[in-house]
């Protein structure tokens, strides 16, 4: 499940429990007990919903940045560096076991070359990690000057909704507060 989309389902069961556990008090049992599932239930579709289209949203944006080059020049070598540091982790995951005795060790391979290699492969993933933070945030520096800056309705995937959408998120949210607060 993509990130938005589960963020978004459990704000809205976290939002439907709210109300259940602020109106149980003005309801009867008998009520509170049978409507609390449709209520939960309710809350999580309409935030899985809205999690779906920010979810497709952001994804028509990565394509769209993706035809520029500079973009795409950045973004592959953010990949290629996060896949030489996984390379690298495996490396050092194979030199610790042999050097544990749970992986065999080739031919000529002695303790003291597979230390060498290890201080070697820590180096560089080291190196690596810290290559990997500067060309993210640099992807990310062209991605807000390509797409105009990050504001929280575009972080949120909430830019493209309808003015009726957001009124309706806007008065879910005071009435989760109304009712928590009461």
């Amino acid at each position: 499940m993509p990130i938005w989309k589960g963020i978004c389902t459990c704000v809205g069961c976290a939002a439907a429990i709210g109300i259940c556990i602020a109106s149980a008090g003005m309801a009867t049992p008998f009520i509170a007990a049978s409507a609390t599932p449709w209520i939960i239930g309710g809350g999580a579709i309409g935030g899985f919903l809205l999690g779906d289209k920010a979810d497709k949203e952001s994804a028509e944006r990565e394509k769209m940045l993706l035809q520029d080059q500079r973009y795409k020049d950045a973004k592959d070598a953010e990949d290629k560096q996060a896949n030489e540091n996984n390379q690298n982790r495996n490396l050092i995951n194979e030199i610790l076991g042999k050097l544990n005795g749970s992986i065999p060790k080739k031919p000529g391979e002695t303790d003291e070359s597979l230390n060498q290699q290890l201080v070697a492969a820590q180096s560089d993933i080291k190196r690596g990690g810290g290559r990997l933070g500067e060309l993210r945030k640099a992807t990310d520096k062209l991605r807000q000057e390509l797409t105009g800056g990050d504001s929280l309705l575009k972080l949120l995937g909430l830019d493209k909704l309808s003015f009726a959408e957001k009124v309706l998120i806007v008065g879910g949210i005071v009435g989760v507060i109304w009712l928590l607060k009461g």
